[in-house]
């Protein structure tokens, strides 16, 4: 079976067709796809996401040196300022058949309602791990966004935590995004990424509806990168609920 290669494509369609087959489903639409809104699926409400990710260590040379990540979500509200998901995880290294990542179990909440304060954050909670339990990620993020009119401003600030085997890593990062609704359908914005690998920044796109939406983002180094990490990233997200 190992010698079974599987290609990004095919998988989408798979993932697609699954999404398609469930009904009966409340949507989340997202205006970026690195970066949170202040946003939470309201309770008895569910969402499936697909993940498209293309990273590119090397721009000069985009011949069999492409990474590909596939991530399949999905999304409860558990509560009006409570929700729940599970994540698959899935990469295809340049020339190599795809392989399973590991899954994360991830929540978000809020300690009061909305008012679109910019200082009233969404707290965003996440576990990665791999079913060996060789593995394991922590993540703490929070999400400061604001409304004003027809533009959007998020910010995430994050902590990472990583435990591999006899290794333990932490990290600090950030997500940052600035959009603009053209009309009903359309959102078009900036957003930018930064850790101690790199700094990146990128236009986004966003169209769709509430049960139907799919947003498209790009990032790209705007300063020296850890050898091997990417220069260039590419990111697709389509959200169903019908």
């Amino acid at each position: 079976m190992d010698k079974i290669k599987s290609s990004a494509p095919f998988c989408l369609i798979i993932s697609f067709t699954i999404m398609m087959s469930i009904t009966s489903l409340l949507g989340d639409k997202r205006s970026y796809v690195w970066t949170y809104e202040n946003k939470i699926m309201g309770a008895g409400e569910a969402e499936i996401e697909h993940y498209l990710t293309y990273k590119y260590p090397d721009l000069d040379s985009l011949k069999d040196n492409v990474i590909t990540e596939i991530y399949l979500e999905l999304e409860v509200g558990m509560k009006d300022n409570f929700d729940i998901s599970i994540y698959q995880m899935f990469q295809q290294l340049p020339d190599q058949p795809i392989s399973y990542e590991g899954f994360k179990l991830r929540t978000r909440f809020r300690f009061s309602k909305r008012t679109n304060r910019f200082l009233e954050p969404l707290f965003y909670f996440e576990y990665t791990g791999k079913p060996d339990f060789s593995k394991h990620g922590l993540e703490g993020k929070l999400i400061f966004a604001k409304d004003m009119g027809k533009w959007n401003f998020a910010f995430n600030p994050t902590f990472e935590y990583t435990i591999h085997d006899k290794d333990r890593e932490s990290e600090l990062k950030y997500t940052m995004g600035i959009s603009r609704e053209i009309n009903d359908l359309v959102k078009i914005g900036l957003e930018a990424r930064g850790n101690k690998d790199g700094q990146y920044l990128g236009p986004v796109i966003a169209h769709g509806r509430e049960d139907l939406w799919v947003a498209l983002g790009s990032l790209f180094a705007i300063s020296p990168v850890e050898k091997g990490k990417p220069e260039f990233m590419l990111r697709l997200i389509i959200g169903i609920a019908p």
